[in-house]
């Protein structure tokens, strides 16, 4: 085993208070709330001029996302004016896991958040009111290799292969394309670990042949395999081969944008400038991915700039409001589904999770 230069051990510590870097973001939060009463049917609802007043305005405006780069998008929307002329109080904070944040909207001290897609179901098939406004994140998973001799599926079978969080994300799609690429798991040896960091250690160590890495892991893998002299790189990028196996386009909707429903039934305009807001700082990241990593070094843990931009570089921003990704989502849940189907609490959820703009 090569000996690792002093900066390693640091920046594994960086990654360790990360927590949510696979996308996947850990596990789905435990115990939600029970699922708010139905709406009363428009035939049956009180009349306009017996109907409570309209919603108080809003005074403060909460966002989280994990602590990744999603975390640049709601970081650069919160500074926005188009959101600020509406709410006299936008605040943004990174999240740390996925317990914290469901307690936060719950007692309604977050409004906005950026999650998997995946955990964005879970809740809302669990009963927290929440909806799918946008996806604006399309597959940050790759694998990586420092075994020249490993260039294809085939090379994978019989290797060791790591990866973070068994039955999640990272995991299902992985599996998923392997098995349509001819690789079913039963041919390697799959190992599992409980973060991503954990991965990249065994791959940097020797003792991973691979290792299936989020943004911005599979980053930071390849740049200190060079400053340590370990030809690591990445064999696959999953939302590729993703789309070749499938036949579809090479994306993979993992992260989108939730609202819980109070704030898109009694604020609309709030919504709507969330959603124009969102698609703005998309093409900001895309545009100027120097100064979104200096946005985005404060909520990444410990990151670097330099390490955040070429995460940046790597990671598949688009923005697709709920209606216009709907098919791509529910495709991606059942594929999900197929190996595990608590992942998205139990069934695809209903028309009530998309957010339609009406």
């Amino acid at each position: 085993m090569r000996p690792f230069k002093s900066t390693f051990p640091k920046l594994i510590a960086c990654f360790l208070a990360l927590g949510l870097l696979c996308g996947c973001a850990g596990r789905a939060p435990e115990n939600p709330p029970a699922r708010q009463p139905e709406q009363t049917p428009a035939a049956e609802q009180t009349p306009a001029a017996e109907q409570a007043p309209q919603a108080e305005p809003l005074t403060a405006l909460h966002l989280q996302a994990p602590s990744a780069p999603p975390s640049i998008l709601l970081a650069h929307l919160a500074s926005q004016e188009r959101l600020t002329s509406l709410v006299p109080e936008v605040q943004f904070q990174a999240f740390q896991n996925l317990d914290q944040l469901r307690a936060d909207m719950v007692k309604g001290a977050v409004q906005v958040a950026a999650v998997p897609t995946y955990v964005a179901a879970n809740l809302y098939n669990k009963g927290l009111p929440v909806r799918l406004l946008n996806v604006t994140v399309w597959g940050h998973l790759s694998v990586l290799t420092a075994d020249p001799d490993i260039q294809s599926w085939e090379d994978l079978k019989g290797k060791t292969v790591y990866i973070p969080f068994k039955n999640d994300s990272p995991d299902l799609i992985f599996r998923t394309v392997a098995k349509l690429a001819g690789v079913p798991e039963e041919e390697m040896g799959l190992q599992y670990v409980s973060a991503a960091p954990e991965a990249l250690q065994m791959l940097m160590a020797g003792k991973a042949d691979a290792a299936v890495l989020p943004e911005p892991v599979a980053t930071a893998a390849i740049l200190q395999g060079k400053q340590n002299n370990i030809p690591v790189r990445e064999l696959f990028e999953l939302r590729q081969e993703w789309g070749r196996v499938t036949g579809r386009e090479p994306f993979i909707p993992q992260i989108g944008t939730i609202a819980v429903a109070d704030l898109v039934d009694q604020h609309p305009e709030v919504i709507a400038a969330v959603q124009e807001g969102l698609k703005e700082s998309v093409q900001w990241i895309q545009e100027n991915p120097a100064d979104a990593a200096a946005l985005g070094e404060p909520h990444l843990s410990g990151l670097k700039a330099p390490v955040i931009q070429n995460s940046l570089d790597r990671t598949p921003f688009r923005f697709q409001t709920a209606t216009e990704a709907r098919e791509a989502v529910e495709f991606y849940f059942t594929k999900l589904a197929e190996l595990n189907p608590e992942i998205i609490g139990g069934r695809l959820p209903d028309d009530g999770f998309y957010y339609t703009g009406e």
